[in-house]
C-alpha cells in the first residue's frame, strides 16, 4: 500500500484512515498518490513511504504504529521531513530507514531499555548507548549510536588519538584512551557503522613491530628469579601482554634480554637495576624447619646438591661455593650458610620432599594344614653264650638294641623304656644240661603306629609409612644345643660345657611398601613361618622353616597370594638280614618295616591398605580394638572357673578408651607462617598439677 503522512492504520483490518476529516487531507493524498492495497494472502505486510515536507512527529508517530516501538522525543527535535520510496518495505527495513533519516537531520534513536529516546545528535555521546568490545561485537544496524572498547597489543593507545579522531562524526564522535596502567584501551561512541570502519583502521596499525632488544647484566640478583617478578607484576597484572614485552633470563651470564617497546624497556630496565641489589648482611644463613621429612636424613641430600650453584657458577667456571648444612635434630630443622641462589634451589627442593607420606597396613593370612601318619613294625633277637653275643639283628630306628640290652647298657635299657608303641620281650637265659651250658636266647617285637593333623591359621598384620622397612615377630626364642665340651682334666674333676645359640622361632614378616602411580603398591616382602619339630627321637631340635622372598605390585585394598606349598610325601623303609628276611611269613622275624605318610597345604596372602587420612587410620584402629574387646567379652559371660564372682578383664569401649588414656592438646593458633611449623607451649601448661 502508500502511505502518506496524512493516513494512519485501522489496526486488524488492513486499512487506513485519514487522520482528520477534510478535503484538504484528501486531495494532498491524492496528490501524493496514495493508494489503498489490501495484501495478497499468505505475504507480509509491506509498505511504500512517501512524505514531502511532513512534520517529524507525524513520522514518527507513523514509525512507531508500523513497528511497535515506543519512542520518546526530546523537544528539541523539530522540522520537516521528505521521503520518496518507490519500493514496498518490511516494517523491520522502515525501521532502518528511520534511523537512516534521523541521522541525516542530526538526529539519533538511543534505545534505553524498552523505549528509544530520539534526541539530538550533539547529545547521543552523553546519553544511554550500547557498549560491546571490539573483539565480540554486536549485530547492530549502522546508524546506532555504540560505545566499542578496543584494548591495544602494541601501540599507545593516546598515540592514536589525535590520527583517529578527525575520522569521527563532528556532533556525535566521541573517543578516549585509557592510560597504560588502566589497560591501554581506545573507547569509541559513535555510529556502529563508523565505528566499524575505524576498528579495521587501527588492527591495520596495531601491528608488532619486533621492537628493541636490551640485555640487562646482574650482577647481584638471579636472572630466573628476577624475569619471574617482572613477569608476575607486568604479565601477570595485565598491564603489558607478552607480545608487547619478552623477557629471557640466561642463566649462564646471568643477563635478562629485553624486548619490546622503548617505553616498556625504559621502565621495566628501572625495576630490574632496582631488583638487582645486595642482600643485607647475615642474609646468607636460614633456618628451615621441618613438617614431617626428618632433618638428619635430608642433609646428605642437600649437601650433595649444594656444592655447586648449578645455574650460574659451575657453568661460568666460577669458583665452587659450597654450602654448609647442619641438622637440629631437638626441632628438626635445617640450618643452611651459603650462596643466596644456592639456598633458594635448595628451598624448593626441601618444599618438595618436606611432604607428609602415606602410611599403609599390610595384613597376612597364613594357612597351614597338615596331616602325618607312620606306622613301626619289626621285630629283634639276639643269642649270646656266657661271654659274648654270638648273633642276632639290630635295625637302625628301632630305638633299643637288643645287644645293648642283653649286656646291660644303660642308654640301650633306657632307650627300651623309651620306647612308644607295642613292645613286648622274650628272654632266656644260658641253661646247664648234663654239666653243659647252652646258649641263651632274646627276642623283642615292637608294633607302633602314629597319626597327626595340624591346622594353623596366623593373621599378623602391621602399619608402617610409604618407602619405610617394617618388621613383625610373633614366636619364641629357642634355645638350640651347638657343641659340648669338658674344661680341665679330662678325668674327675672336669667341668663339662655347653654352648647354647637361640634363634627366634615362629612367626616372621618384614616388608617394605612403596606407593606407586594409580594407587599401586609396589611390596619387597620377606614371610618366614618356622615351628620345632617335636621329635623324641632326635639328636636334638628339628625345626620346620617355610620362607619366601619376593617384591610383587598389588592394587590397594587387593589380596594377593604370595606363594604356598602343596605336598605329598610317601616313605616306606625296610631293614632286614639278607635272603631270611625275604622268607614268606618267617621273614618277619628277620625285618623291621617303617612307613611314613605326610601331606601338607601351605598358603599365604597379603592385602596392603593405604591409610589416607586420619579418619581412615582411627576407623580402621576401632574395628581391631572393638574385635579384641568382643572376644574378652565372650570369655567373661563364661566367667572364672572354680572362683565364682570372679570377672575376666575387658577392654574399655573405644571411646572411652581415647578419653581416659590420651588427652590431645588445645588447638593454638599461631602469630603468622612462619611460627606455625612450631606451635610453643604455655609455661602454665608444664607447671604440676596440685
Amino acid at each position: 500500500m502508500v502511505l502518506s503522512g496524512v493516513l494512519s492504520p485501522i489496526p486488524g483490518r488492513g486499512r487506513y484512515r485519514l487522520r482528520s476529516p477534510g478535503v484538504w487531507l484528501l486531495l494532498a493524498a491524492v496528490l501524493l498518490g496514495g493508494l489503498l492495497l489490501a495484501p495478497r494472502p499468505g505475504q507480509a505486510e509491506t509498505i511504500t513511504l512517501n512524505f514531502k515536507e511532513a512534520d517529524i512527529e507525524s513520522v514518527i508517530n507513523s514509525v512507531a504504529r508500523i513497528t511497535g516501538k515506543t519512542f520518546i522525543v526530546d523537544p528539541a527535535v523539530r522540522g520537516n521531513i521528505t521521503i520518496v520510496s518507490s519500493q514496498p518495505m518490511r516494517a523491520d527495513e522502515v525501521y532502518g530507514v528511520f534511523l537512516s533519516i534521523l541521522q541525516v537531520h542530526d538526529y539519533a534513536a538511543v534505545e534505553a531499555g524498552n523505549v528509544v529516546k530520539i534526541i539530538p545528535a550533539a547529545k547521543a555521546g552523553q546519553d544511554l548507548v550500547i557498549t560491546a568490545d571490539a573483539e565480540h561485537p554486536l549485530e547492530l544496524e549502522e546508524d546506532r549510536i555504540v560505545t566499542r572498547i578496543y584494548r591495544l597489543q602494541y601501540l599507545q593507545a593516546d598515540r592514536l588519538v589525535p590520527i583517529l579522531r578527525p575520522m569521527l562524526g563532528t556532533r556525535t564522535g566521541q573517543m578516549s584512551a585509557l592510560a597504560v596502567k588502566e589497560g591501554n584501551a581506545l573507547i569509541f561512541t559513535e555510529r556502529a557503522g563508523t565505528v566499524e570502519r575505524l576498528l579495521r583502521i587501527v588492527r591495520r596499525l596495531d601491528q608488532s613491530s619486533g621492537g628493541e632488544m636490551e640485555i640487562v647484566t646482574l650482577e647481584h640478583a638471579d636472572a630466573r628469579d628476577v624475569v619471574s617478578v617482572i613477569r608476575e607484576m607486568e604479565l601477570g597484572t595485565g598491564r603489558l601482554s607478552a607480545e608487547q614485552l619478552r623477557l629471557v633470563a640466561d642463566s649462564r651470564t646471568n643477563s635478562v634480554l629485553l624486548q619490546g617497546d622503548p617505553y616498556h624497556l625504559l621502565r621495566v630496565k628501572a625495576t630490574i637495576l632496582h631488583l638487582d641489589t645486595p642482600l643485607a648482611k647475615g642474609g646468607d644463613t636460614q633456618v628451615v624447619f621441618l613438617r614431617h621429612a626428618k632433618a638428619e636424613d635430608l642433609v646428605p641430600i642437600l649437601t650433595g646438591m649444594g656444592k655447586y650453584d648449578g645455574s650460574r657458577e659451575e657453568r661460568r667456571g666460577q669458583q665452587r661455593q659450597d654450602v654448609d648444612i647442619q641438622a637440629d635434630a631437638n626441632t628438626n630443622a635445617l640450618i643452611m650458610t651459603g650462596p643466596p641462589a644456592v639456598l633458594q634451589n635448595l628451598q624448593t627442593v626441601i618444599r618438595q620432599l618436606d611432604i607428609r607420606r602415606a602410611q599403609l597396613m599390610i595384613e597376612a593370612v597364613i594357612a597351614e594344614i597338615s596331616t602325618a601318619r607312620a606306622v613301626d613294625l619289626g621285630i629283634q633277637w639276639f643269642s649270646a653264650d656266657a661271654d659274648k653275643v654270638i648273633g642276632g639283628t639290630n635295625f637302625p630306628g628301632s630305638g633299643a638294641s637288643m645287644s645293648g640290652i642283653a649286656a646291660g647298657d644303660e642308654g640301650s635299657i633306657a632307650a627300651l623304656a623309651g620306647l612308644g608303641g607295642f613292645n613286648m620281650g622274650v628272654f632266656s637265659g644260658s641253661t646247664e644240661i648234663l654239666g653243659r651250658e647252652f646258649f641263651s636266647f632274646g627276642a623283642l617285637v615292637n608294633a607302633l603306629a602314629r597319626d597327626g593333623d595340624t591346622n594353623i591359621l596366623s593373621t599378623p598384620s602391621l602399619v608402617t609409612m610409604d618407602n619405610q622397612e617394617a618388621e613383625i615377630i610373633v614366636g619364641q626364642n629357642v634355645p638350640f644345643l651347638t657343641g659340648s665340651f669338658t674344661e680341665g682334666a679330662t678325668g674327675v674333676g672336669g667341668s663339662p660345657f655347653q654352648t647354647v645359640e637361640r634363634r627366634d622361632v615362629g612367626i616372621k614378616l618384614r616388608v617394605k611398601p612403596q606407593v606407586t602411580e594409580g594407587d599401586v603398591i609396589r611390596l619387597q616382602i620377606e614371610q618366614e613361618v618356622s615351628s620345632v619339630e617335636r621329635d623324641d627321637l632326635a639328636a636334638g631340635l628339628v625345626t620346620n622353616t617355610r620362607n619366601i622372598n619376593t617384591s610383587v605390585l598389588v592394587e590397594d585394598g587387593k589380596v594377593l597370594v604370595l606363594g604356598g606349598l602343596i605336598s605329598d610325601d610317601v616313605q616306606e623303609t625296610v631293614s632286614k638280614v639278607p635272603l631270611l628276611g625275604d622268607i614268606p611269613l618267617f621273614g618277619a622275624l628277620f625285618r623291621h618295616t617303617r612307613s611314613e605318610r605326610s601331606k601338607r597345604n601351605l598358603m599365604v596372602f597379603l592385602r596392603p591398605v593405604i591409610l589416607r587420612d586420619q579418619e581412615m587410620s582411627s576407623r580402621i584402629s576401632q574395628g581391631q580394638y572393638d574385635m579384641l574387646r568382643q572376644q574378652q567379652l565372650e570369655r567373661d559371660s563364661k566367667g572364672v572357673k572354680l572362683m565364682p564372682g570372679q570377672n575376666q578383664p575387658v577392654l574399655l569401649e573405644f571411646e572411652a578408651f581415647e578419653d581416659q588414656h590420651f588427652h590431645p592438646l588445645p588447638p593454638q593458633s599461631p602469630a603468622s607462617e612462619e611460627d606455625e611449623r612450631v606451635a610453643p607451649v604455655p609455661l602454665e601448661s608444664l607447671e604440676p598439677a596440685e
